[in-house]
């Protein structure tokens, strides 16, 4: 079985610029800007701590298509890429 290894790195828009989740890079350290979708995922997303204002690190991610996994408050969580693409994140540079 080989496995490939892609790297990237995102150029900063500017210190205020938002990205998705999905762009972050493992180990990248980011504030919640907001979660852009409807009252039923943000009550969700709020019932395990997702909410605008709280730090989050971006764990890791399966290259494609799988899940990309969080941690949040001392908890590690697994996000589908649907979820992790409507919330929006302040990099830390």
């Amino acid at each position: 079985m080989v496995f490939l290894i892609l790297k990237r790195s995102i150029a900063p828009k500017s210190a205020d610029s938002n990205y998705s989740l999905i762009d972050m890079l493992p180990g990248q350290i980011g504030t919640i800007t907001e979660i852009d979708h409807g009252h039923g995922l943000v009550r969700k997303l709020c019932s395990m701590g997702i909410v605008p204002g709280k730090k989050i690190m971006k764990v890791s991610q399966i290259l494609v298509g799988g899940p990309i996994v969080i941690r949040i408050d001392d908890h590690d969580l697994a996000l589908g890429r649907g979820i992790a693409s409507r919330i929006k994140v302040r990099m830390e540079i």
